[in-house]
């Protein structure tokens, strides 16, 4: 009986170091970093109120890159809160859609 159990045992064991070692390279070099995460899901711009108008700011940027006629309080409550907090933009055509919802054109 004991003849049995040993190679058994020894393959269950080579599973488990092959399971070990494929979830290690998987872990270490194929998942993408916490930095790389960020970066990928980090927004290109930002449409936000600025002085009670419609702006786009560029990624994290303090003050933005373009300001748009359209007054924050002459659009429906929603859209206004979405401005507060800030609308995030992940592409340039995600961007011209957006601003057609929030200005006038």
């Amino acid at each position: 009986m004991d003849s049995v159990w040993k190679p058994v045992l020894l393959a269950l064991a080579a599973s488990l170091l092959v399971a070990s070692i494929a979830l290690f390279v998987i872990f270490r070099f194929l998942l993408p970093s916490p930095e790389e995460r960020e970066a990928r899901f980090k927004p290109l711009f930002v449409i936000a109120a600025w002085e009670d108008r419609v702006a786009v700011f560029e990624g994290n940027d303090t003050y933005p890159m373009q300001v748009y006629d359209t007054f924050v309080s002459t659009l429906p409550d929603e859209l206004q809160q979405q401005l507060r907090q800030g609308v995030p933009v992940h592409s340039d055509s995600q961007l011209s859609v957006l601003l057609e919802d929030y200005t006038d054109g």
